[in-house]
This record gives structure tokens, C-alpha cells and sequence, in this order.
């Protein structure tokens, strides 16, 4: 094992399921005289899945028992189950988050510097392989030692410690057998019923050194292009510009800036299960002669090329929503996340004569079609001064006659002398604040 990876004086988790490779770690790290076992505390969860997942647990309670270490034990319950499907409808990502959210919660409050995990060289092949067969983006080909576990629900993240990655099944089932470690076989791994023990299954007829050489060219490569593709968005203060992008002829390292956009913008979990179809897609689309483009990432996002630029945008942003206020209306009213209040004569944004009530605040493109600009649709003039898919979808404020009286701050100085708002003061005015 890779002790050089463990600092002596840290607290650290264990992850331990009761298989042979968890319960190989465990022992490796009681046994080890360089290390205190007081400063290392097991963690398992029992998904009760499975008719013999009480006698995994037992394996390890009595194991921690003997040895006097300490443990801490998660039964995840339906509820858990339900609170992180809104996460994911995947098993596999919804007991990964379960897991690692118990392995963090209980670091937080011992001051842990991180988890061990018993993945090992067979894990780290396996890993590689279906990472081929996705054909996706990836970080680290294969399983790196130190990765960091990014929590949806918890908002931290976790230090990730994987000290077996040069040692074989083979010799961690010796290991136990020679040593007489009791240990529990996962039935899943006989049935065979995910794609990863089906690949486990038929590994073994890989030459695990041509694999290795492999995995070192490819992540190799890897680092290569993921310094051009910083180097790309440090050139471009962190954005996509859409004639620079499409001037690079390599479609890798294209995806790569991609994948890292959307890391600098801490939404990389968007994309990080995507398969390799969806970052073609973009490619595709950041390549076409169309100006405006929303690519839709999932409900609460979407890529948007507007014009040269490329921004990721809340979906909310660009729902169509339209708000009516007339003289009796109950002021602060809200637009998405504008407030409207009520102003002065000496501090407003915006003022209207009582003939123009009800106002349309709206960035509905039913309401804006009939607005007028120069004897065209605003529509139509939105397209001839080339005006960004977000200055479309802010707001527009109308009165009863559909005139323009106020305008988001992302266009109103190109459509600033179209808005009715001069009025004298002898009219009964109203007054507003937009926030």
C-alpha cells in the first residue's frame, strides 16, 4: 500500500463494506506500526438492498469489535432513497452521493482530512475500460490517488485517499486468506447485473502491463490538452468565444474547454455524465451560422450562444414571464428577481401618465411582437442590431398602448430614444424604482 499518501498526525475515514478489498484495507492499516489506529474511524453504509447486506455489516462490527476501533454505521432508509433521487434516477450515482455524504458528515465532525478507499489496480483497469466505452470527457483516465468528492446537498467537498492501486485482487483474496480476515462476496458481482461487474468478469483475459502503458500514454495526453484548453480560457477571461473556438482543428481538446468551462463555472457535474453525444452537439451547434442557440443541459440549465458569446444560464432566466401593474396595484411587485417599487419625483427609474396604465412587464415574445420601432416589429429589430439572446429575455416594460416607457440595462441605450417617457409635469404622474 501507499503510505507516503497518509500524513500520521491527520484523522482520516475509512470506507468499509465488508468486501475483501475494504476489509484488506482495514487490516493493512491496523496492522501498520508507523500509524495510530485511534486516529482512523470505519465508516459503512448498508444500503439493505441486498438479503445479506446485515451479514456484511456484521462482518465488520465484529471486526472493529476485536480491534477496538472505532465505527460508525448509516441504514439508508426510503426517505434517503427519495431525497437523493431528485438528484439522480441512477442507483449506482444515488448510492455513490449516499455514501459519500455519511463519509463526510462524519469527517466534519472528527476533523478529518480525508477518506481511504479500497479501490485497487483491478478497479482502476475496470475504470478505464468504461471510460473507453462511454467515449466522454474525463478528468484521469483510469483511478487517480487523490480526487475530491464534490457534495449536491451537503455544499462541501471531500478528500478522496485510494492507497491500493498497485495491488491485484489476486493478492488482496491471498492476503486475506493467508491472514484468515473473514470477508463478504457481494452477490451483484456473481449475477453480474451492472455493466462494471460485467467487464470484472471478463477482465481477466487482459494483459493488465500493456492496460498500465496504456492508461499512462492516454492520461499523458490528456494533461497535454487540458494545459492548452486553460490556456485557451485564460486567454479569453474564462469564456468561449465562438470565432477563436471553432479556429481550433483538434475536436479534443474543443471538448476539453468545454468540460472546463463549465468546471470555472462549478457546474461540471452538468456534463460529467453526459455521454459523448451531447458534447458533439455543442461542438455542432457553436459551429453553425445560426446567431442565438439554446442548448438545453438539463432542467435547470442551458448553453446559449449569443452572436460570438457563450454563456451557461439558469433555465429560469429564460422562462417567458409577464407581470401586469395597473393604478391600484400593491407595490413592491416582483419580476423573476427585478422588484418594482414605487418612486419619487426626485428618485424614479421610470414615470408614466395615468392613460398609460395597465404597464406589461414581460419579456414575452406574445406581448413584444406587437411593439413597434421604426415601422418594424421589435422583433424584427432585435435581429437587424444583432441584440444578445439575454438582453432579449430581461425585461421590457409596455404600456396600454404597447409603447416602450422602460427597458433592461442590457439594451437600453441602442433603443433608449424609442421609450414614451417625457412627460411634462403638469400630467398626474406615476413614479418607479426597478431593482
Amino acid at each position: 500500500m501507499d503510505n507516503k499518501l497518509l500524513n500520521r498526525n491527520e484523522k482520516y475515514i475509512i470506507g468499509v463494506s465488508g468486501g475483501p478489498d475494504s476489509m484488506f484495507l482495514l487490516d493493512n492499516i491496523y496492522h501498520n506500526t508507523e500509524l495510530d489506529i485511534n486516529n482512523f474511524i470505519v465508516c459503512l453504509v448498508n444500503y439493505q438492498k441486498r438479503a445479506d447486506s446485515d451479514h456484511d455489516e456484521q462482518i465488520v462490527l465484529e471486526y472493529c469489535k476485536k480491534q477496538n476501533i472505532k465505527i460508525y454505521v448509516k441504514k439508508v432508509t426510503s426517505a434517503d432513497y427519495d431525497k437523493y433521487q431528485t438528484i439522480s434516477h441512477n442507483f449506482q450515482n444515488v448510492a455513490r452521493d449516499i455514501r459519500y455524504d455519511f463519509f463526510l458528515q462524519i469527517s466534519k465532525k472528527y476533523h478529518c482530512h480525508g477518506v481511504l478507499i479500497a479501490h485497487n489496480l483491478t478497479d482502476h483497469i475496470e475504470t478505464y475500460i468504461l471510460q473507453k466505452q462511454r467515449n466522454g470527457i474525463v478528468e484521469y483516465y483510469g483511478l487517480n490517488q487523490i480526487s475530491y468528492y464534490h457534495s449536491h446537498l451537503l455544499g462541501s467537498e471531500l478528500k478522496i485517499i485510494r492507497m491500493m492501486l498497485k495491488i491485484t485482487r489476486e493478492e488482496i483474496i491471498e492476503y486475506l486468506f493467508h491472514n484468515q480476515i473473514n470477508y463478504a462476496i457481494d452477490s451483484t458481482n456473481i449475477l453480474g447485473i451492472y455493466n462494471r461487474n460485467i467487464i470484472r468478469n471478463e477482465i481477466q483475459q487482459i494483459n493488465l502491463q500493456d492496460m498500465l502503458l496504456e492508461i499512462n500514454q492516454k492520461n499523458n495526453e490528456n494533461k497535454e490538452l487540458k494545459l492548452l484548453a486553460k490556456d485557451y480560457l485564460i486567454d479569453n477571461f474564462g469564456q468561449i468565444n465562438v470565432i477563436s473556438f471553432n479556429a481550433i482543428n483538434n475536436v479534443q481538446l474543443q471538448k476539453i474547454i468545454i468540460f472546463n468551462y463549465f468546471k470555472i463555472n462549478k457546474l461540471v457535474q452538468l456534463i460529467s455524465n453526459k455521454k459523448r453525444k451531447f458534447l458533439d452537439e455543442i461542438i455542432k451547434e457553436l459551429k453553425s451560422t445560426k446567431p442565438n442557440i439554446i442548448i438545453k443541459v438539463n432542467n435547470d440549465y442551458s448553453l446559449v450562444k449569443s452572436y460570438d458569446n457563450v454563456e451557461i444560464i439558469n433555465n429560469n432566466v429564460l422562462q417567458p414571464t409577464t407581470v401586469k401593474v395597473t393604478a391600484i396595484t400593491n407595490l413592491p411587485i416582483k419580476w423573476k428577481e427585478k422588484i418594482i417599487l414605487q418612486g419619487t419625483k426626485n428618485s424614479y427609474n421610470f414615470k408614466i401618465a395615468a392613460n398609460q396604465f395597465p404597464l406589461t412587464i414581460t419579456n414575452d415574445v406574445l406581448f413584444l411582437q406587437k411593439v413597434i420601432v421604426t415601422k418594424t416589429s421589435l422583433n424584427r429589430w432585435f435581429i437587424k442590431n444583432k441584440i444578445p439572446i439575454l438582453a432579449r429575455k430581461s425585461y421590457f416594460i409596455l404600456d396600454a398602448q404597447n409603447q416602450l416607457v422602460f427597458v433592461n440595462n442590457l439594451v437600453d441605450l441602442k433603443i433608449n430614444k424609442f421609450i414614451n417617457n417625457t412627460w411634462p409635469e403638469k400630467h398626474n404622474l406615476f413614479f418607479f424604482m426597478i431593482k
